[in-house]
């Protein structure tokens, strides 16, 4: 299965890419390989799949097969939930709320939990709720 992705990744199928990275990421499948997973996400992501560019967020937040860049990571985050991704909002408000990558916001970090909530992120509430109680 690995090796069918990776040609069908190769081949320009920007679905098996992101497939592929998840699955090296995870360490499914085979190996963890962050350094590849971080190149399929970011051609999948460079294809237009708002879920790499998501993932290839979090790898540049973490510094996960690449150099560790919070500020990119934010960047790719918005980016993705400007696009309608919930996780991406989810995580945003976290960047903001904590200040990484990002100028610490509780304001902006309520925008972007509300947004996700909007679109069906069940753990933006839990981060509403807490947010509001640090705010007191």
């Amino acid at each position: 299965m690995p090796e069918e992705l990776r040609t069908r990744a190769a081949a320009g199928d920007t679905d098996a890419a992101l497939h592929l990275a998840k699955k090296l990421i995870r360490g499914r499948g085979e190996g963890r390989n962050y350094e590849e997973a971080v190149e399929w996400f970011d051609a999948a992501a460079r294809a237009g799949l708002v879920d790499a560019l998501y993932w290839l967020g979090k790898c540049y937040l973490k510094g996960l097969g690449c150099p560790r860049d919070p500020a990119g990571g934010c960047t790719c985050l918005e980016r993705a939930a400007l696009q309608g991704h919930a996780g991406a909002a989810l995580k945003l408000g976290e960047c903001f709320e904590k200040g990484t990558g990002a100028p610490a916001s509780s304001e902006l970090a309520a925008y972007w939990y509300r947004k996700a909530a909007a679109r069906g992120e069940s753990r933006a509430y839990d981060k509403l709720l807490n947010l509001a109680r640090r705010r007191r």
